[in-house]
């Protein structure tokens, strides 16, 4: 094994020195805090990947990968990290992580004590397996779906839907079609191929009660799991708050993901909670395209609707029986001519499967840990949301500990917020609007009285790659860029373009000051931007 070497990164005299790495589109984040006794600093990983083909073009130019950063990781850390933190299962947050028994791996030499991971992941909590078991019905849904989508390509279905819903399947469990997502599902279940060969309505009916869910980045968190030599930790909103082991005067709060199954589930801001993208809010997806396969037997067809509501096309004719309902006699007259065959809907299911693929992807960011750091001293916290969305920003407004006598709410600690790690990326349901006065959690919580002075926010987005994208991915919306913008008075960091931007609406001896303190106390490298939050009273002196 690769004997490691001295931590590059020194601990800071006080508080904590944020490492944010410029692997491409997604998050891996350094914490580095000082122990109590020992020259040796306290290291904490929050999350590991990117999303493919996303490297910051600065870095490509010079042919450095993800491998190349993972390298930097070690150097920086010396191979040693106390903590790891996974906030979710998705490759811009895991892909950094090796396969179990992947020795060639980079980030496999590393010494891992501890692993802290969500409720969610943990196998004998019976609200996570329930939550498993929802989603795999959706997941085997959609699988059904592309299935019928590929049967149709040429003669009706959507350009593009199909290809789409493929690299949704294969982001979740690394297969590209839906048959093999099926005859997996049913092989677990201990069904024989060749009992499902007849057909993917048979491997959907075979396969409803197999408890599926994604499985390529399951891999690399079991590989990470492998590593751990110490405990493994999951955690639940309102657990009593966590120290780090031999350092002082830090305390860690997990916010999310919340437990009640309508929040963990609600993804979508409304109304004023929104950084508004357009005039209406996305519906619940999927519910039609559930009914139209949800009977899982032979009869299940490509209609939006259960079948009991289902007239099959075989059944309409030009001769109908005198017994005939009325209904398909009706049918018969209005839908048989060629010319009226457009107005056939039983192909409306099609939109409706892609927008249920965008939604499982986003059910599995609101599964994200969330984790609130306080400095005890003076009281500055640091939010990190992972890519948490609509009910679990809802959620925070109930949560309450009791600390030292006293009772700390999450709307305390997020006043005292003077570092947010913004969730998802910027995108525009990871980040809720709102004033002080909502009953919701939302960005204008944070930062209150003098700890508006020294509030940054990092932004783990390449924001070129994203926006240039043929199919943009709005990261950061703009919206939300802007909102950020004044909020911390232009004290913005993201992975590409990494320099500190001075912003024009910012200005005066105040501002310059401020300023002059920011860039201080932050680093813009070629694998990394990096933020010192020290453990010091505000600068009025205000709490």
């Amino acid at each position: 094994m690769t004997k490691p070497p001295t931590p590059r990164i020194k601990a800071p005299k006080s508080g904590v020195r944020v490492r944010m790495y410029r692997q491409g589109h997604g998050d891996c984040f350094l914490l580095t805090f000082r122990r109590s006794r020992g020259a040796k600093p306290f290291f904490m990983l929050i999350d590991c990947g990117r999303k493919k083909g996303s490297t910051p073009a600065d870095l490509k130019d010079k042919d450095i990968d993800m491998d190349a950063v993972i390298e930097a990781l070690w150097v920086d850390t010396g191979g040693k990290l106390d903590v790891v933190v996974v906030t979710h299962e998705h490759e811009d947050h895991v892909s950094g992580f090796p396969k179990a028994g992947d020795d060639s791996h980079p980030f496999s030499k590393f010494h891992v004590e501890d692993l802290w991971l969500a409720w969610t992941e943990d196998g004998t909590d019976a609200d996570a397996n329930r939550y498993r078991e929802l989603y795999g019905d959706k997941l085997l849904t959609l699988a059904l779906a592309h299935e019928k989508l590929r049967a149709l390509q040429g003669v009706g279905a959507p350009d593009g839907v199909a290809d789409e819903i493929a690299e949704f399947l294969e982001l979740e469990t690394g297969h590209r079609t839906g048959a093999e997502v099926l005859k997996e599902a049913c092989i677990e279940m201990g069904v024989a191929p060749r009992d499902i060969s007849a057909g993917p309505e048979q491997a959907f009916a075979a396969a409803r009660s197999t408890k599926i869910r994604g499985k390529r980045y399951k891999e690399r968190l079991a590989g990470l799991r492998s590593m751990v030599k110490g405990e493994i930790k999951f955690l639940s909103p309102g657990d009593p708050p966590l120290p780090l082991k031999g350092v002082k005067g830090v305390r860690v709060y997990p916010f999310g993901p919340p437990r009640d199954q309508k929040l963990l589930t609600s993804l979508n801001p409304h109304q004023s909670e929104e950084f508004h993208i357009g005039p209406f809010a996305m519906g619940e997806a999927g519910a039609g395209l559930f009914a139209a396969f949800a009977s899982g037997t032979e009869g299940a067809t490509s209609s939006p609707f259960a079948p009991r509501f289902v007239i099959r096309q075989d059944q309409i004719s030009d001769s109908v029986a005198e017994d005939a309902p009325p209904e398909l006699a009706y049918l018969s007259r209005t839908y048989l001519a060629e010319d009226d065959a457009d107005q056939r809907i039983d192909g409306d299911w099609m939109g409706e499967a892609e927008a249920l693929a965008l939604r499982l992807n986003s059910e599995v960011n609101n599964t994200s840990l969330v984790l609130a750091f306080e400095l005890e001293k003076s009281g500055r916290t640091l939010l990190f949301t992972g890519d948490a969305q609509r009910g679990s920003w809802m959620s925070w407004s109930d949560l309450s500990w009791q600390v030292d006598g006293s009772t700390v709410t999450a709307k305390d600690l997020l006043a005292r917020c003077t570092f947010y790690k913004a969730g998802h990326h910027g995108s525009h349901n990871a980040t809720l609007n709102g004033t002080l006065d909502s009953p919701h959690a939302n960005l204008n919580w944070m930062a209150q009285g003098a700890y508006a002075q020294d509030f940054v926010a990092m932004v783990p987005s390449n924001k070129t790659w994203a926006w240039g994208k043929s199919r943009p991915w709005r990261h950061p919306m703009k919206a939300i860029e802007h909102a950020l913008i004044n909020k911390t008075k232009s004290r913005v960091l993201m992975i590409e373009p990494h320099e500190p931007e001075r912003h024009d609406a910012h200005s005066g001896a105040e501002f310059d000051a401020m300023w002059a303190a920011f860039t201080k106390a932050t680093k813009a490298e070629e694998f990394a931007i990096e933020h010192l939050v020290e453990d010091t009273e505000p600068a009025s002196g205000e709490t």
